[in-house]
């Protein structure tokens, strides 16, 4: 027979085996230093002006999002919905644009390693 003894995320579990008395103890990491999290975003990010730009940083740009370097004299993130359409229409034309950038060098490709004849496969000639 076997007892167990234990706790739900507690420090010590305690087993009863064949006569024997088996004791394990849940070790804990060592306390690291606190870095941040990335160097790239949050109120210690790079800025566009870096150490210069510490007044001129809009309060909406906290750093939360890719790219924020604190500047934006346009004002075209101030309103959160349409920051938030931006970004979306923004990551379209980025995925199109890859598309394009797949199709400019596919018939090159293709022609030069298959052997398959295009026409003008040129992109910058289209």
């Amino acid at each position: 027979m076997s007892a167990i003894a234990s706790s739900f995320m507690g420090a010590s579990v305690a087993a009863v085996s064949n006569g024997t008395r088996t004791e394990m103890r849940r070790t804990k990491a060592a306390a690291r230093p606190q870095v941040p999290d990335s160097m790239w975003y949050g109120p210690d990010r790079a800025k566009w002006l870096g150490p210069y730009s510490e007044g001129a940083t809009p309060s909406y740009l906290t750093g939360e999002f890719p790219g924020d370097y604190g500047w934006d004299t346009a004002g075209l993130s101030a309103d959160p919905e349409t920051f938030k359409a931006y970004r979306e229409t923004e990551l379209i034309h980025a995925r199109w644009a890859m598309l394009g950038a797949l199709g400019c060098v596919t018939p090159e490709l293709l022609e030069k390693f298959s052997g398959n004849t295009f026409g003008e496969a040129v992109w910058f000639k289209a």
